[in-house]
């Protein structure tokens, strides 16, 4: 059996009608990570433990507590007295601010963007083969950055959505990935907190494979963001923005 940080076997039993089958399951991974940026604790997330330092990067981020990569000198992660934990330098040791979630980049959407349907359906098809912890555990929650063209450059697993989210942005802003030369699938519902870590980061067009709320729908309306709900099975619903997707 594959050895990974992701997952491990436990003994179960299957049971079908009244027979007992003795049966070894692989189940995900969930550990306590801390985040600390400048040696405070700023989070404490139950995580998958692959990616950590992403992890840190885009919740740091997304959560406005650094603005950009440049704020941050130094990212170490590992086991610290009270567990996992993933510990965060400033590159200028600025106070850390009580301050709201940063707004959407002013420049997000600045240009002209647009997607094919194509690419969206492409990517949507590539979702399942592109999770390895889901194929292997069932658990996990998937976001990918695709290009313009469908192919995916980037994703990120996690049992928790909003931790793959930001996972995915922490490595896009480790490989000073442009937002608008792609967009954002994923696996899950799109809940409000996830358009806004992806608005955040400048992400134009978000498909996901579940249904939308309300809020979201008019937080993409307002903030420019094309909202493709249900993109599953080659078709896909258009919300919000469809302008951002070429016909």
């Amino acid at each position: 059996m594959e050895s990974n940080s992701y997952s491990k076997p436990y003994s179960a039993w299957y049971v079908a009608e009244a027979n007992w089958v003795p049966v070894t399951e692989v189940v995900a991974v969930e550990e306590s990570v801390g985040i600390y940026y400048d040696g405070q604790l700023i989070e404490e997330a139950s995580c998958t433990p692959e990616d950590l330092k992403d992890l840190a990067i885009g919740y740091l981020y997304t959560s406005g507590t650094i603005e950009c990569l440049d704020d941050v000198s130094c990212v170490e992660d590992g086991i610290g007295e009270a567990g996992l934990e993933v510990r965060v330098l400033s590159s200028n040791q600025r106070r850390i601010a009580e301050s709201p979630r940063l707004p959407l980049r002013a420049d997000a959407t600045a240009g002209e963007f647009r997607v094919s349907p194509e690419a969206v359906h492409r990517a949507s098809a590539a979702l399942l083969g592109a999770q390895r912890m889901h194929r292997g555990t069932g658990a996990t929650h998937a976001a990918a950055f695709a290009d313009l063209a469908g192919g995916y450059r980037c994703i990120r697993e996690d049992i928790g959505r909003h931790n793959a989210v930001d996972k995915l942005i922490g490595a896009l802003l480790g490989s000073s990935t442009a937002p608008a030369s792609g967009f954002v699938h994923l696996s899950s519902r799109c809940a409000l907190d996830l358009a806004k870590k992806c608005a955040v980061f400048g992400i134009r067009l978000i498909s996901t494979v579940s249904a939308p709320t309300s809020a979201v729908i008019e937080f993409a309306d307002r903030q420019g963001i094309a909202l493709c709900a249900f993109s599953r099975n080659g078709h896909f619903t258009v919300y919000t923005h469809p302008e951002n997707l070429s016909r």
